[in-house]
């Protein structure tokens, strides 16, 4: 169902997580709830767009480490599956959002250049 009334929960985030890492392998756990629930609480009550609400889902949770491990990796599915929750889909090559994420982890970015990435990098579905 795509909607602006399309809630993301705590729940779902740490769901795909542990998916990730039964796929891809890794430690599973949780590090920082309290990380998890200001990224759903900002995504579920700011009025910002789409595309700032997947920016602070990639920026938080790539950077707030709220996960024991592989959190580059449920940024990108998270907020990938943000914005399929709402028609669009994160359209970069492996390559270029592999090249992303990891700047992003070493160097940190404003909220703005991520939107603006992510802008440029997603399709309607």
């Amino acid at each position: 169902m795509r909607s602006k009334h399309v809630k993301l929960t705590v729940e779902r985030i740490i769901e795909m997580h542990e998916t990730i890492i039964e796929r891809y392998g890794g430690e599973s756990g949780i590090l920082n709830a309290g990380e998890l629930e200001f990224i759903v609480d900002q995504i579920n009550h700011e009025n910002k767009s789409t595309f700032w609400k997947s920016a602070l889902i990639l920026r938080n949770i790539t950077c707030g480490h709220p996960f024991v491990d592989g959190n580059k990796r449920t940024a990108l599915e998270v907020a990938d599956t943000y914005l399929r929750m709402h028609g669009c889909k994160i359209a970069a090559s492996t390559e270029e959002k592999v090249r992303f994420i990891l700047s992003l982890a070493m160097y940190g970015m404003e909220l703005d250049d991520i939107v603006k990435w992510l802008e440029r990098n997603a399709r309607k579905l």
